[in-house]
């Protein structure tokens, strides 16, 4: 079966500071990243700000070109796609409802948006936005307000609208649930696990909140200064993490118990500098069990057990 995304050895490198009076530094934010995804099934991904999840989506978009690597969708290569056969496979929801909605605009235009880039018009538009609107859950009478007049949680029900409306297999979600209250937000993934099961969709999910990836993913993988350094089944890395990173990942999760304080996850007030790399395993500077060799050698992803880690002594 044709994996619904397939990521090969994908880079993403920015340069940063190219002025006259400034010296050009290298940003790595995405780096020789591999892995694919199953068509109907969910991978989350994880990690610490800056630790190049957003970029890796862009560019699973088309939104940037990658610096070297293959990216397929569906077993097409996503440079040879031009925009309109792209919209048709691959669809975002992005993080903040309230910025990612034209506020002159009707609820019914925002979701009819894509079907007009594409020439569908008349009767089978207005038919697909109805539709689409009752599938997330949105009363009719909405489509005539504006986004200032709904809740944060409509608004990003209509940013779901807008991206399913076309029908695509694949929906990259980056951060769809953060900017909403708690309650809300279990409203929004108990949706977007209803929409995946009804139209057969795949996504990619990226979230700083463990215990969502957990609870919407099939499979996780973690990101570290741009690598995907654990790749595993969800109840495998939750029950049993192998990398040194993902385990402090899992250990900084709060408690509701006051009196167990905050974590200490052993990470340390270091943070990583995308611009300046480590030599060897880009984790060694935080990691609790480095090695002398572990500044030298940059270790190769390598199956142990269920899970595929970056890490020489795990």
């Amino acid at each position: 079966m044709t994996a619904a995304i397939e990521v090969r050895n994908a880079a993403r490198i920015f340069r940063q500071g190219t002025g006259a009076f400034s010296t050009a530094r290298m940003i790595r934010a995405v780096d020789g990243v591999s892995f694919s995804v199953e068509s109907g099934s969910c991978l989350g991904i994880v990690g610490e700000s800056g630790c190049g999840k957003s970029t890796l989506a862009r560019l699973i978009l088309g939104l940037l070109p990658t610096t070297s690597g293959d990216i397929l969708i569906e077993g097409q290569r996503l440079a040879d796609l031009d925009r309109k056969a792209r919209a048709r496979l691959i669809q975002p929801v992005f993080q903040d409802p309230f910025s990612s909605l034209n506020p002159r605009h009707r609820i019914r235009d925002i979701v009819a948006l894509p079907l007009q880039a594409q020439g569908i018009t008349g009767r089978e538009q207005t038919t697909r936005v109805e539709d689409m609107l009752a599938r997330v859950g949105l009363p009719g009478a909405i489509a005539d307000r504006l986004p200032a007049q709904l809740s944060g949680g409509q608004r990003q029900r209509v940013a779901i609208a807008r991206a399913l409306v076309l029908r695509p297999r694949i929906v990259v979600c980056d951060e769809p649930t953060s900017a909403l209250d708690v309650s809300v937000q279990a409203q929004i993934l108990n949706l977007l696990a209803d929409l995946q099961r009804e139209l057969g969709l795949t996504y990619l999910f990226i979230s700083h909140n463990l215990a969502v990836v957990e609870h919407i993913s099939d499979r996780v993988a973690v990101m570290y200064l741009g690598r995907m350094v654990e790749q595993a089944e969800t109840d495998n890395l939750f029950a049993g993490p192998t990398h040194p990173y993902t385990k402090a990942l899992l250990a900084s999760v709060l408690t509701p118990e006051p009196s167990l304080g905050i974590p200490d996850t052993g990470l340390g007030d270091l943070y990583p500098d995308p611009a300046n790399i480590p030599k060897g395993c880009r984790f060694h500077p935080r990691c609790r069990i480095a090695q002398p060799t572990c500044s030298q050698d940059t270790p190769p992803p390598r199956a142990i057990g269920a899970h595929l880690v970056e890490c020489a002594l795990a």
